[in-house]
């Protein structure tokens, strides 16, 4: 099953799996997680394929209007189909894999405020 963690096995929320995708905790262990490449590659290229049809349909819809709207409204909707597209895709398929060592450093490092010029 996906959003489950691969430690102990607890389901995570959809949310952080929306949100916080490249690094959040797991609430029961709070192991380091994060959401695999391939489902992530698969939920773009699934939006982006609705995102596509999106764009011709209402492109052809709006090809007899003339200025802005024949270009405007087809960009606007198809983004729009992308983004809402992606995320509810990612839901069902987001599997979580251990967040590895280096990547745990460098969230702490990059979180220090310290600069040699302070």
């Amino acid at each position: 099953m996906a959003r489950q963690c691969p430690n102990c096995l607890a389901a995570a929320p959809a949310t952080k799996i929306l949100t916080r995708s490249s690094s959040f905790d797991c609430p029961s262990c709070h192991t380091p997680l994060e959401v695999s490449g391939l489902s992530r590659n698969i939920s773009a290229f699934i939006g982006l394929v609705v995102a596509a049809l999106v764009w011709k349909v209402s492109s052809a819809h709006y090809a007899l209007h003339p200025g802005a709207l024949g270009w405007v409204f087809p960009v606007v909707f198809s983004y729009l189909a992308y983004s809402v597209v992606a995320g509810l895709v990612l839901i069902p398929t987001g599997d979580l894999r251990l967040r590895p060592p280096e990547s745990v450093a460098e969230g702490a490092d990059s979180s220090s405020t310290h600069h040699a010029a302070h």
